[in-house]
C-alpha cells in the first residue's frame, strides 16, 4: 500500500481554495506550526479512506470545520459551498486508483466514494472520467462488489478472514479493524498499542490484528476447528434427528430401543442395539415376536387348508368387491403421485425464481442506493447499465420493446418485491400441499398393501367353508398386520443402524481431530515468528530508551500477543513502584516498538506476513518525548525497506529540535503553512 498523493478541495463563493500534497516512499514528514491543519490533513487522508471511524467518528462530523463549514483566511471568514478529498492509492502490483469523498455537498452523500481508475493527483487522467460509484457505512459495504471496503480489500489483496464474533458466530475481520494498527493518530492512539479499533463485536480484536498482520497460520488452523466443530454439532444433529424418527416410528406401535444412547459417541455398539415390544407385560425382541406371531398364522394357515371345503358364492362376491376396492386404491395412489410430482416440478421452478428475483432486487436497491447517494455523473449501473447483466437498457432492467414505456429503476424494485411476494406465497401453498400429499400417500401406500393382503388372503380361502372361512381370515389378516408392522419396525432399526454406525464412525475421527489439534492453534511456523516479533520488539524498545524495565524481561504473551511481563500486559504507569507499569512516555516508547515490529516481522523474507508496509503516527513525541527516542523511530523508519511511513509533528514548533530529531535520516518534508487551506486552482468539482 502506497499514498502517492492528497488533495482537499473547496469551493467557497466563486474562489477556490483547498491544499495538495504528494508523498514519496519511505519516510515522510508532515511539518508544521501547532493549528497549522496538520491533524486535519492527516484525518482527511484517513476519510478519504473510509477510515475516520479510527478517530472516533462516522462521516464528515470526524473532520474539522475548516474543511466543512468555515475557515478563516486574509484575515476574513470564508463559508463552505462544497468541499471534497481525493486520495491518490497504489498497490503492490503498481495499480493506481484515486478516490474522490465529499465533505460537504448538497448533491452526494458523504457515504459515497467515487473510484477513478489511474492518478488524478500526479497523472494524467481527469477526475471527469468515468468513475465506479461505491457505497460506504451502510450494510454491505465490505461485501457486495459495490461496497467501498469490497473494493478497497480487493485492490489492496488483503483478504481478510473471518474470525470469532463476541456474541457467538463468526464476523469478519473488517479494513478499519486492521487499519488501527497502521493509522496511528494522537488523540487516542497513543493510549493503547492498538487503541482506535472499531468496535464490531470481533473476540480480542488486537490479537487478531496481530494474528493477520504477521500472516499467522492460526486462521487456518482455527477455521479447520471450526469445520469440526460443525462436523460434530451436525453428527449429533444427525443422530438426534434418526433417533426420534425412530422413536416416532416406534412408540405407536408399543415398541421400545434399548442401548442407543441420545448423543453419538465414538464407543457406540450396534451389537448392544435392540428394540423390544411388550407382551403379556414382558419386554421381547421384536425379531422374536414376528417369529411367535409367524408360527401362530402357520398354525391358522395349516388348520384352514385341511378344512371343509366349500365354493360358497358369497366368498366369491367378497374377493370381487375387495379386489375392486384395490384396485380403485391403487389407481387413487398413481394419479396422486403424478399430482405430487407436478408440484415437485413446480416448487423446483419457483424456487429458482425466488433466488434469481431476490439477487435482481438485491442489485437493483444497490444500485437505487448510489443513485440516492449522488452518484450520477458517470454512473453506468444506473444510467445505461442493468446492475443484473451489465446490457444496455437505460435506467431499467426490463428489455426494450417497441412502444412500450420502460421501467425506472423504483418500478423495478416495485415489481420485483411483489414478484419476490408472489413467489413466496406459491411456494408456501406448494409446500403445503406436498406435505398434504405426502401424507395422504403414506396412508394410501398403508391401504393398498392391507387391502392387497387382505385380498390374497381371500383367494386362498375361496375353497373354504364359510364360518371356517371369515374367522380364519380375520385373524390372519390382524396377525398378518401386526407382523408387517413388526417387520417395518425392524427394517427402520436396521436403517437406523446402519447410520448410526457411519455417525459413530465420522464421530470418532472428529474427536481425533479435536485432539490433534493444538490448544492454542498455533502451528510451529506461528511459534517461530511469534519468538521473531519478540526479538524485533526488545530491539526496537531498546533502541527507543524504554527503561521502566529491562528489555530483555519484556516477552509478547503468547495468548493476546501483546507486550507483557509474565502474564501481565505491559501498560501506562497509574501507581508507583509497579512493576508491570511504565511511565507514560516509556509506554509511548513501547507502542512505537510494538507496531514497528509487527511491519519488520511481517516483512521478513523468510516469513511473508500481511502487513501492507504503511505506517503513519501522528504527533508520536508524546509527554515530553527525548529527542534521542525521536531520533531512534526515524532513523529505524527510513531504514524499514518497503515501508511507507508518515510522521506528523510540530517538533515543539523549534528548527532545531527538528533537525536534532531528523539528524541522519532520510525523508520527504512536507512542510505546511500557516493554514492548510489557502487558494488553490482547481476545477471545483466535487
Amino acid at each position: 500500500m502506497f499514498i502517492r498523493a492528497v488533495e482537499i478541495r473547496i469551493n467557497s463563493g466563486n474562489e477556490r481554495f483547498g491544499f495538495r500534497c504528494k508523498f514519496d516512499s519511505g519516510l515522510n514528514i508532515i511539518k508544521g506550526r501547532n493549528s497549522s491543519g496538520k491533524s486535519t490533513l492527516v484525518n482527511t487522508l484517513m476519510y478519504a479512506l473510509g477510515l475516520e471511524e479510527l478517530i472516533g467518528v462516522k462521516g464528515e462530523r470526524a473532520l474539522t470545520s475548516a474543511v466543512r463549514d468555515r475557515f478563516q483566511y486574509d484575515g476574513r471568514p470564508h463559508e463552505i459551498q462544497k468541499s471534497a478529498v481525493l486520495v491518490e492509492l497504489q498497490n503492490s502490483a503498481g495499480n493506481v486508483v484515486t478516490f474522490r469523498r465529499p465533505i460537504r455537498n448538497d448533491d452526494k452523500s458523504t457515504k459515497l466514494v467515487e473510484a477513478f481508475d489511474g492518478a488524478i493527483l500526479t497523472g494524467p487522467v481527469s477526475d471527469r472520467a468515468l468513475a465506479t460509484p461505491l457505497f460506504l457505512h451502510d450494510p454491505g459495504a465490505a461485501l457486495y462488489e459495490e461496497g467501498f471496503l469490497k473494493y478497497l480489500e480487493s485492490f489492496l489483496g488483503l483478504q481478510l478472514p473471518r474470525v470469532q464474533s463476541s456474541t457467538g458466530g463468526l464476523t469478519r475481520l473488517y479494513p478499519q479493524v486492521v487499519a488501527a494498527a497502521l493509522f496511528i493518530e494522537q488523540k487516542r492512539g497513543w493510549t493503547d498499542y492498538i487503541a482506535n479499533i472499531p468496535f464490531y463485536q470481533i473476540l480480542g480484536a488486537p490479537t487478531r490484528v496481530v494474528q493477520y498482520l504477521l500472516g499467522l497460520e492460526c486462521f487456518e488452523l482455527e477455521e479447520k476447528r471450526a469445520l469440526n466443530e460443525q462436523m460434530i454439532s451436525r453428527l449429533q444433529s444427525d443422530w438426534a434427528n434418526l433417533l426420534s424418527e425412530l422413536t416416532g416410528v416406534l412408540q405407536p406401535l408399543g415398541i421400545a430401543t434399548r442401548g442407543i444412547p441420545k448423543v453419538p459417541t465414538s464407543t457406540f455398539s450396534a451389537d448392544n442395539a435392540s428394540i423390544v415390544v411388550r407382551i403379556n407385560s414382558e419386554d421381547v425382541l421384536v425379531s422374536e415376536a414376528v417369529a411367535t406371531k409367524a408360527k401362530e398364522w402357520d398354525v391358522i394357515e395349516e388348520a384352514r387348508v385341511g378344512g371343509p371345503k366349500s365354493a360358497s358364492p358369497d366368498v366369491i362376491q367378497l374377493l370381487n368387491t375387495e379386489t375392486v376396492k384395490l384396485e380403485r386404491l391403487a389407481q387413487q395412489y398413481e394419479e396422486l403421485s403424478s399430482e405430487d410430482r407436478l408440484h415437485s416440478i413446480s416448487l423446483q421452478e419457483f424456487t429458482q425464481l425466488l433466488n434469481q428475483a431476490e439477487s435482481d432486487l438485491r442489485k437493483n436497491k444497490t444500485t437505487r442506493k448510489l443513485h440516492d447517494l449522488g452518484a450520477q455523473v458517470g454512473l453506468r449501473t444506473a444510467e445505461d447499465h442493468c446492475p443484473t447483466c451489465g446490457s444496455e437498457v437505460e435506467n431499467t432492467l426490463l428489455p426494450r420493446t417497441e412502444g412500450v414505456l420502460q421501467m425506472d429503476l423504483q418500478s423495478n424494485i416495485d415489481y420485483l418485491e411483489a414478484q419476490i411476494r408472489m413467489l413466496k406465497r406459491q411456494i408456501t401453498g406448494l409446500e403445503h400441499v406436498r406435505e398434504q400429499s405426502k401424507s395422504s400417500l403414506q396412508q394410501l401406500g398403508a391401504s393398498i398393501n392391507e387391502q392387497r393382503a387382505y385380498v390374497i388372503s381371500i383367494r386362498k380361502g375361496v375353497v373354504q367353508s364359510d364360518a371356517t372361512l371369515e374367522a380364519s381370515i380375520r385373524k390372519q389378516v390382524f396377525l398378518e398386520r401386526e407382523i408387517r408392522s413388526l417387520q417395518a419396525a425392524e427394517a427402520r432399526f436396521s436403517t437406523f443402524i446402519e447410520h448410526a454406525k457411519t455417525i459413530a464412525l465420522k464421530m470418532e475421527s472428529a474427536e481425533k481431530f479435536r485432539k490433534s489439534l493444538p490448544s492454542d492453534l498455533y502451528s510451529e511456523t506461528d511459534r517461530v515468528k511469534i519468538t521473531l516479533l519478540e526479538k524485533n520488539f526488545r530491539a526496537n524498545a531498546s533502541s527507543f530508551g524504554y527503561t521502566s524495565a529491562e528489555p530483555s524481561e519484556v516477552t509478547i504473551n503468547r495468548g493476546t500477543l501483546l507486550p507483557a511481563l509474565g502474564d501481565i500486559t505491559l501498560r501506562e504507569v497509574l501507581r508507583k513502584n509497579v512493576k508491570s507499569e511504565s511511565s507514560a512516555s516509556d509506554f509511548v516508547r513501547l507502542i512505537w516498538a510494538f507496531l514497528l515490529a509487527i511491519y519488520q516481522t511481517s516483512s521478513m523474507k523468510e516469513f511473508v506476513g500481511n502487513h501492507p508496509g504503511f505506517l503513519l503516527f501522528d504527533e508520536p513525541g508524546q509527554h515530553s518525548m527525548s529527542e534521542v527516542s525521536q531520533n531512534a523511530l526515524m532513523r529505524l523508519f527510513c531504514g524499514a525497506q518497503d515501508l511507507q511511513s508518515v510522521v506528523a509533528a510540530s517538533f515543539d514548533e523549534s528548527e532545531d529540535l527538528f533537525l536534532r530529531v531528523t539528524e541522519g535520516s532520510k525523508f520527504h518534508l512536507i512542510e505546511l503553512p500557516d493554514k492548510i487551506i489557502a487558494p488553490m486552482a482547481h476545477d471545483g468539482v466535487m
